[in-house]
């Protein structure tokens, strides 16, 4: 392998774990944002203080995630300056502000609420603590969006001119309304939605196949089937938009992801603009492209599923039928890290072989490194990554098994013991709330756990 085979190699690791780590945190913070919003609405002290301990066990899951996601994205960045200087030389200019800003917002930002709000239970008045968790939200996001503002200008370049062989912005409202941003923002949020609604169903299912804390995961087992379903429905019709726009904007990538006989004549469209050469991009990026979409159609259709599990039945086999549908949460939850790394793949590799489409190479971008260099960098990066990725799914596997009243954030200290503390959450049995430390309810006759 030459200097560019791994330098391609060594970006599309890196982003794609990294990416997996942004997108539960997307997903994670949403659902935690929603729950203690619903929590706060809440008269009834004991009912608030049964979706507090859900605020509580989710956003110790989403805090684990964001910590280790924090340093994937520092090694994210810190490979621009090492083997990119070429790509930093001739578009700084235009790269160099929406990642500043980005830096700001993400290691600033999101980081000092999230911090507030992941050690102000029991401190900080309520309408304060709600709003930080939205603070985190909003930050997360405009996070991303100035990262695929970036993506969306090599994508697609817009409102620049070059000069003396340098990209300057001459528009930067054609920048910020770039339509290859904005499908891509649309295509993550519908992304997200259905992976943090796969993350709530496959955890809650865990539990109530065991028959575990039956009160507390059975609504979010519903939540998190519905919010899967809706996002699955969202992913595909934005993914049907997206690649309609691909066909004046990246001929070449849409040739390949159709395939057929426009592959011909988008070759010889690309020869003609760019001179001799091979302009398109590997043929393998339309199977991916077509594996994310046949996963997402499946997810339309099943997602849905874990719900029937929350229906009564009666027969000898409806306990083991309803045991068979928990764990599907498990296996679409797999499918669907599959099919991120899918979209993915297909958005980044398909622009290949251009760093900016039409613009420069990923050839051109690469700075003055070494084979040697390149596949040191390349080995310690994915290695570093690499033991990130188990670190947080251990980390997080762990403390989804332990239940609701243990890890993170399950110091139960961290809440009043009735409703005039600051956050007027009550303790995890809050007043009023006289259902078993297990979150299960009890049959008062026989007084054992009473099965969904």
């Amino acid at each position: 392998m030459n200097v560019v085979d791994l330098a391609r190699l060594q970006f599309a690791v890196t982003a794609t774990l990294h990416f997996l780590f942004v997108a539960v945190t997307l997903g994670l913070v949403t659902v935690v944002a929603l729950m203690q919003t619903r929590a706060a609405r809440t008269g009834d002290p004991g009912l608030r203080a049964e979706r507090m301990r859900r605020v509580r066990f989710w956003g110790g899951l989403y805090v684990v995630n964001y910590a280790l996601g924090i340093v994937s994205g520092l090694v994210q960045e810190f490979q621009f300056g090492l083997n990119w200087s070429g790509l930093s030389h001739v578009l700084g200019n235009v790269i160099g502000a929406p990642l500043a800003i980005e830096t700001i917002v993400a290691f600033f930002l999101e980081s000092t609420f999230l911090g507030l709000w992941a050690f102000g239970f029991k401190r900080i008045r309520p309408r304060l603590h709600l709003a930080l968790i939205w603070g985190v939200t909003l930050t997360a996001y405009a996070s991303t969006f100035w990262i695929m503002v970036v993506n969306g200008f090599m994508q697609e370049p817009v409102g620049h001119a070059e000069r003396g062989g340098v990209a300057r912005v001459t528009d930067w409202g054609a920048i910020l309304t770039n339509g290859a941003t904005w499908y891509a923002v649309l295509h993550i949020a519908g992304a997200v939605a259905l992976l943090a609604g796969l993350i709530l169903a496959a955890v809650s299912a865990h539990h109530l196949r065991r028959d575990r804390d039956i009160a507390f995961f059975r609504p979010t087992l519903r939540q998190g089937s519905v919010l899967a379903g809706l996002g699955a429905v969202a992913v595909v019709s934005a993914g049907f938009v997206s690649l309609d726009a691909l066909k004046g904007t990246q001929p070449q990538k849409y040739a390949v992801l159709m395939g057929g006989e426009d592959l011909e004549g988008a070759r010889a469209a690309a020869r003609a603009a760019y001179g001799p050469g091979d302009w398109m991009p590997p043929a393998w990026v339309g199977h991916a492209s077509l594996a994310m979409l046949l996963i997402g159609l499946v997810m339309t259709v099943l997602a849905w599923l874990p719900l029937l599990a929350l229906r009564g039945g009666t027969g000898p086999a409806a306990p083991l039928t309803r045991k068979r549908v928990l764990r599907l949460p498990a296996v679409l939850l797999f499918l669907g890290f599959a099919a991120l790394v899918c979209g993915w793949l297909s958005r980044e590799v398909g622009r290949q072989p251009w760093m900016v489409t039409g613009e420069l190479t990923v050839r051109d971008a690469i700075g003055d490194v070494s084979a040697a260099g390149m596949a040191f960098s390349f080995a310690a990066f994915t290695l570093v990554l690499g033991l990130l990725a188990l670190v947080d799914w251990t980390l997080m596997v762990r403390y989804a098994r332990l239940g609701p009243d243990a890890g993170l954030l399950g110091d139960t200290d961290l809440f009043p013991d009735g409703p005039d503390g600051p956050d007027g959450s009550g303790g995890p049995e809050g007043p009023g709330d006289d259902r078993p430390a297990d979150g299960g309810s009890r049959n008062p006759a026989a007084g054992v756990p009473v099965s969904y």
